[in-house]
């Protein structure tokens, strides 16, 4: 029996592997773009920690995506001088060009989710999708 669970993780899983093979001109997976434009929304000054909850995935999944940014030289660790303990990160020119460059049909795909599922506009469709989340994850 199919339900809404089952197909959403069907659809994501096309999404990211479409992505994927996207990526792998630029040799960067989903989930290390992830890091990379949650870190550059945050203008270069987030932790480990803070992408961590922002992309609601465990710590440890993080520090291992860093550790491959950086050997890749996207990623720089940045120690504050007022907390030695604290690292914030930041993109590397290298990096920065990367997600300039993409063209990864993100329009055209949420154009078309909108449009199949009735929605007005890409706007209206990721605010109920972003509503739905708050009420799972119990903000509503």
């Amino acid at each position: 029996m199919e339900n809404i669970g089952q197909l959403i993780k069907q659809i994501s899983n096309i999404l990211i592997n479409d992505l994927n093979k996207k990526l792998k001109d630029y040799n960067i997976t989903f989930s290390q773009l992830q890091v990379l434009l949650v870190i550059k929304e945050s203008n270069n000054k987030i932790c480990q920690k803070e992408i961590a909850d922002i992309l609601k995935i465990k710590h440890t999944s993080v520090i291992d995506i860093l550790k491959i940014l950086e050997r890749k030289q996207l990623v720089k660790k940045n120690t504050r001088e007022d907390n030695v303990k604290y690292n914030e990160l930041s993109l590397t020119i290298k990096a920065k060009r990367i997600i300039d460059n993409l063209d990864l049909g993100k329009d055209k795909t949420q154009e078309m989710m909108a449009s199949t599922l009735g929605y007005c506009s890409v706007e209206e469709m990721l605010s109920k999708f972003k509503e739905v989340l708050e009420k799972l994850e119990g903000r509503i």
